[in-house]
């Protein structure tokens, strides 16, 4: 199952896939987020009565990644977040800091998950329920293996590295003639 979408307090959906909040009544607008504060959103509402310290956050959201930020962007990107939330029309900040622990969504929160279907379940025939907690940590692994290996295929060299190898080799040819002729 590939969750799509969540409905926070029956006022906001905050598609998944698209790093996008979709207000459900007139009091918001569609508000599209970076992909570490839409990340930092899937972390909470994926463990919606846990406290998520800073660490669990840098580790889950960037350094998975490879990417070391600080703490500022941390920060930035929480604060990115409570305001985007706001802006998409949810009426309450649903994010508590915990003092010297991390963030949880507050307790009152309701949170729906939505969710279709994938090829791969129904050829197995799996109509039971099925835990959703381990299916968002499946589909995380494969989100990642999809970001790791467009990061190897997608890597490009700047103009200067590149200008920096022709030279390199220009001059390695040319002292190996030279070194032959002499």
């Amino acid at each position: 199952m590939i969750l799509n979408n969540y409905i926070i307090n029956d006022e906001i959906v905050f598609k998944v896939s698209l790093n996008e909040l979709h207000p459900l009544t007139d009091k918001g607008e569609r508000v599209i987020l970076n992909a570490p504060t839409a990340r930092c959103l899937q972390l909470l509402l994926e463990n919606q009565e846990q406290v998520i310290s800073r660490d669990e956050f840098l580790e889950a959201v960037w350094r998975t990644r490879g990417v070391v930020v600080s703490q500022n962007t941390f920060y930035q990107n929480i604060s990115l977040l409570r305001k985007s939330l706001q802006r998409a029309g949810l009426t309450l900040d649903i994010i508590v800091t915990v003092r010297r622990k991390g963030f949880i969504l507050a307790q009152n929160v309701l949170v729906t998950a939505e969710g279709s279907r994938s090829e791969q379940e129904s050829d197995h025939g799996l109509d039971e329920p099925v835990n959703q907690s381990l299916l968002v940590i499946h589909e995380n692994d494969n989100v990642q293996r999809n970001v790791e290996s467009k990061r190897i295929t997608n890597m490009k060299l700047p103009f200067w590295v590149l200008f920096a190898l022709v030279i390199l080799i220009v001059v390695n040819l040319i002292s190996l003639v030279i070194t032959h002729l002499i």
